[in-house]
């Protein structure tokens, strides 16, 4: 969040207790557009999942590529 934050995006986090799909329910709530997932797998392989919200898309992306990839979308 700290590195999407710099690069000029409004983002938050969830750390909690909370089931997945609770997240993701959450997340649509809020009136978010995109959700960054990242799990221990993805953790591993350096990549992030983002999920549109509004259409249910869902890409892998390299975290690298993070910032740019979701201004592209946005």
């Amino acid at each position: 969040t700290a590195e999407l934050a710099a690069a000029g995006l409004r983002v938050d986090r969830a750390f909690d207790d909370r089931s997945a799909k609770a997240q993701m329910r959450a997340a649509n709530r809020s009136g978010a557009r995109l959700a960054a997932i990242v799990g221990d797998a993805e953790v591993d392989a350096g990549t992030v999942e983002v999920k549109d919200l509004e259409s249910g898309d869902q890409t892998t992306v390299a975290r690298a590529e993070l910032a740019e990839h979701l201004r592209g979308l946005l």
